[in-house]
């Protein structure tokens, strides 16, 4: 086995300089850095972390203590390994089975392979003097599910009591009367303890409900659960337990002794939306969240050794969706047409309409045309007062000038009647209703434009060491445009032969939607403008050739043949490790399509705001033709989409229905980083300037992007310099405004 003396030696450089590289120090100069990573190359030499570690020069191992990896705690795990892997920590996991022997053993051998952290559920909760000498030893704890009584520790919990406690209140809402019993484990346990707490809340002095499983052997536990399933006479209505293994093992003992119970179990992440199991009602909880927390505040302790206190962490409760069924049996046979744009959430909304038709007896058609296509093929039907589509997909930018032709169904009444419009966010409504005398749309996608850069590259230390010696500044995810072209430069190997990637970025060139959406938040970066406050065409301003040079420089740095990909094909892009960043709009970044092989970087996959922080704001509406025969069938199936439940399961299609519920999802939050990023408001992104014309009419947004697009693309392709360009723009705009 080579030595890092070896490492050395075959590189001609010291010891001491081959240790500065692998601990990352920059004060390596580029010349030796080449040397030490061919000589590690040749000899396939790895750095011996383990052996750093024991001699304290870079600390890396945390370990893991967990029962087992049943719910929640393989959620808990997931979120742990997601944060630390992030942060370059080694992970070593060991499992206690709430065995206290196996857990100081554990103890023992982590602190002796030289652990910096232990993120543990313990078993021995009242023992804190045998967890303050492991802290004494340097060794840093974090206790997750189960709380060690002691202000000096830090431990994150669930809401366990709360939980309880409502699923508890509503089943005596229904019934007050109603037998239920509760199966918990050791009340040493804090976890357990809440849960008690939690029925004893909602149902005062009823000691003898609750069942203490002491045992910890799965066939042990069978056993004691089976003979109390066996002694209740009468057989309860309602078993809430603790665990889904508590849960499981119930459902087996009411199986075999034909008790018909209803189970209502704790469960972790919960990402399914339907209960599996007949009379198992499981309740999520943010187990993956809880582990990331974990990491975040070991991270924290860690980094800073003189945290003014320790801290007790709770982590809320899913919230459990419901969903309303027709009792409408009228519409049976029926059939609604849909003309919608061919993307991908217009495919979540066909999947999901199976399951409409299942509950409605309304069968959907839908007619899929590309943008272009689809607009001109809404021209036609509106002039034509066609009634072959009963729906129709439209495109935020030309609800304005559709609304202004009157040719959609007013569904102001029955919104109100089932309070519709509560369902969105303030500012979608804002966004989407600002020239809607009534409710003529609704919502159906609404996403803002994310920067999506790739973590492990931008925190990786020879890069980060490379972009210093080059630039002179610290290599971070871009916040302005400018230091957006600089990075997607330096990760171009036209000018820079030794990066990881080919191409630094992709844009898009498609005419006239993806030039607009790529011009647009640099325009409002730099403070640019179409019109002034009078009306005068300032679209020539130095601000706005500003704009347009820096997006100019991004397309000098995107693949070649790319410029005719959409959004998804960019971030497919990004997924397969082809570029280390791209921005577009957010709900096009679907990690489950390109998982197929298994060979996508979707846990490395990071989201911020786009650089100069002034996103747009981009959707779709669905809107009943004024003509529709079934106006009611239509308003059913929009109704039905912007259910809880069916606009989570419409996003992981691949969809992105604008309610509030899905942008404030947790489980959403692990597969979408972008959802992180939507603050309590919801504010999703900017809206485009309103161009009047010579009579004070607000002038169609595509008229106006058609003219800009034209002049970007010949800027984009070097056929005009910038300054010609928009020059050449603004003069359009002017016949345009003045109706020529």
């Amino acid at each position: 086995m080579y030595t890092i003396r070896d490492v050395a030696r075959l590189a001609g450089v010291s010891v001491g300089t081959v240790s500065n590289y692998i601990n990352g120090k920059e004060n390596v100069n580029e010349d030796k850095i080449e040397l030490i990573k061919q000589a590690m190359e040749e000899l396939d030499y790895r750095p011996n972390y383990m052996a750093q570690n024991l001699k304290g020069q870079k600390r890396k191992i945390i370990g893991i203590l967990f029962p087992n990896l049943d719910e929640p705690y393989n959620d808990i795990y997931k979120g742990l390994t997601e944060y630390l892997d992030m942060k370059s920590f080694i992970t070593v996991l060991k499992l206690t089975h709430n065995n206290i022997v196996l857990e100081n053993q554990f103890l023992e051998q982590l602190v002796n392979i030289g652990a910096v952290g232990i993120i543990m559920v313990s078993n021995d909760s009242k023992n804190i003097k045998k967890y303050q000498q492991i802290e004494k030893k340097g060794v840093s704890l974090v206790f997750v599910e189960r709380k060690v009584e002691q202000e000096s520790f830090s431990n994150i919990l669930f809401e366990n009591k709360d939980l309880v406690y409502d699923i508890t209140s509503s089943l005596l809402e229904k019934d007050k009367e109603c037998n239920i019993k509760l199966l918990l484990g050791k009340q040493e346990f804090s976890n357990e303890r809440d849960c008690a707490e939690g029925y004893l809340a909602a149902r005062e002095a009823r000691q003898e409900d609750i069942i203490i499983i002491k045992e910890i052997n799965r066939e042990a536990i069978f056993d004691r659960i089976y003979q109390s399933i066996m002694s209740f006479e009468p057989k309860p209505e309602h078993i809430i337990t603790s665990s889904v293994e508590f849960a499981q093992i119930c459902a087996e003992a009411c199986n075999i002794l034909h008790a018909d119970i209803c189970i209502h179990a704790l469960a972790g992440e919960k990402w399914y939306m339907t209960e599996l199991q007949k009379n198992v009602i499981q309740y999520g909880r943010n187990a993956i969240l809880m582990g990331k927390q974990a990491g975040k505040k070991m991270n924290e302790m860690l980094s800073n050794r003189n945290l003014p206190e320790k801290s007790t962490i709770y982590v809320k409760s899913k919230k459990k969706y419901g969903i309303q069924e027709s009792n409408n049996k009228s519409y049976a046979n029926h059939t609604i047409r849909i003309l919608a744009y061919r993307c991908d959430a217009t495919n979540a909304l066909k999947k999901l309409a199976a399951s409409f038709k299942q509950s409605y007896g309304i069968h959907v058609e839908f007619h899929e045309l590309e943008y272009t296509k689809l607009r001109g093929q809404l021209e036609l039907e509106f002039q034509t007062q066609s009634k072959e589509y009963d729906i129709y997909m439209l495109d935020l930018p030309w609800l304005r000038s559709v609304l202004a032709g009157n040719v959609l169904t007013d569904m102001s009444k029955k919104a109100k009647e089932d309070n519709l419009l509560s369902r969105y966010p303030r500012t979608i409504l804002d966004a989407f209703y600002k020239g809607d005398r009534g409710v003529h749309i609704f919502p159906i996608i609404a996403t803002t434009q994310v920067l999506l850069y790739r973590k492990d590259i931008f925190s990786n230390p020879d890069i980060k060491a490379q972009f210093m010696r080059m630039y002179g500044f610290d290599l971070s995810v871009p916040n302005t445009w400018s230091n957006f072209n600089t990075i997607a430069e330096f990760f171009d190997r036209k000018c820079n032969p030794k990066s990881p990637f080919e191409y630094g970025t992709a844009a898009t060139a498609l005419e006239p939607i993806g030039l607009i959406n790529e011009f647009i938040p640099r325009q409002w970066a730099f403070y640019g403008k179409i019109v002034d406050r009078w009306g005068k065409v300032i679209i020539d301003s130095d601000e706005n050739v500003k704009a347009l040079e820096n997006l100019v420089t991004t397309f000098e740095h995107i693949p070649t043949g790319t410029e005719e990909y959409f959004w998804d094909d960019i971030f497919e892009l990004l997924l397969k490790g082809k570029i280390p960043m791209a921005h577009g709009f957010a709900s096009h970044y679907q990690p489950g399509k390109y998982s197929l092989e298994g060979d996508t970087y979707e846990k490395y996959i990071g989201a911020v705001p786009v650089p100069g922080y002034k996103p747009m704001l981009g959707g779709w509406a669905l809107g009943i033709n004024k003509f529709s025969k079934h106006v009611d069938e239509c308003y059913e199936f929009i109704k039905w989409n912007l259910n809880d439940k069916i606009a989570i399961s419409n996003m992981r299609l691949c969809g992105c229905v604008p309610i509030t519920t899905v942008f404030q999802d947790d489980t959403l939050k692990v597969s979408y980083p972008w959802l992180n990023m939507v603050n309590e408001r919801i504010e999703l992104g900017h809206l485009r300037e309103e161009i009047l014309d010579t009579k004070k009419q607000i002038i169609n947004t595509e008229a106006v992007d058609k003219v800009i697009s034209c002049g970007i693309k010949k800027a984009i392709l070097k056929e005009e310099n910038p300054v010609d360009a928009l020059d050449k723009v603004k003069k359009e705009l002017n016949k345009l405004i003045a109706g020529e």
